[in-house]
């Protein structure tokens, strides 16, 4: 369900064309939240989010910044872009206690490469307790962009565009 909040319109067929990308950090089927995501997300009181059904095993850093929020156990990423842009992507709550399932490639606070391995994951020790599994990206409102766009279906870590950024034009004085 899409929050009456939400900047963000998921698109079956091809991008719109035009905006900022930003590509996708994690490779799988990306779609509405759903059922699996849980009430919060899927009632659109977060609005912004998408879901994806992972089928790679690595995070990766989908613009130049800083991770500020790496809790050892993977569950919550919090990714900073030097314009004040945040995205924020989160694991099934059931994954925070499987530290094992998650290694770390950077240390919290680091500064990041667009392109750069963060984290990898270890999909079939995880798979008992999260099946399948899923992550959930959420952009955090900012006053500049005026609608986020992002398109159904799969999407390679690093290379695909998971959202495109429509900025509000420029008042002139």
């Amino acid at each position: 369900m899409t929050s009456a909040f939400s900047k963000l319109t998921l698109h079956s067929d091809q991008h719109p064309g035009r905006g900022i990308e930003i590509r996708s950090p994690v490779s799988g089927l990306v779609s509405a939240p759903d059922v699996l995501a849980g009430p919060v997300y899927q009632s659109g009181l977060i609005p912004d989010a998408v879901q994806v059904q992972l089928q790679g095993h690595q995070l990766v850093a989908p613009f130049s910044g800083i991770v500020t929020s790496a809790d050892r156990g993977g569950h919550r990423v919090l990714l900073h872009h030097p314009n004040g842009l945040k995205l924020e992507i989160a694991f099934p709550p059931q994954t925070a206690q499987h530290t094992l399932g998650f290694h770390w490639l950077v240390a919290t606070r680091s500064k990041i490469n667009a392109g750069q391995p963060l984290l990898q994951f270890d999909a079939a020790r995880l798979a008992p307790v999260c099946q399948p599994l899923y992550c959930i990206l959420t952009l955090s409102d900012h006053p500049k962009i005026q609608r986020i766009h992002s398109k159904s279906g799969y999407v390679a870590a690093g290379v695909d565009p998971l959202f495109w950024l429509e900025f509000t034009p420029a008042v002139a004085s």
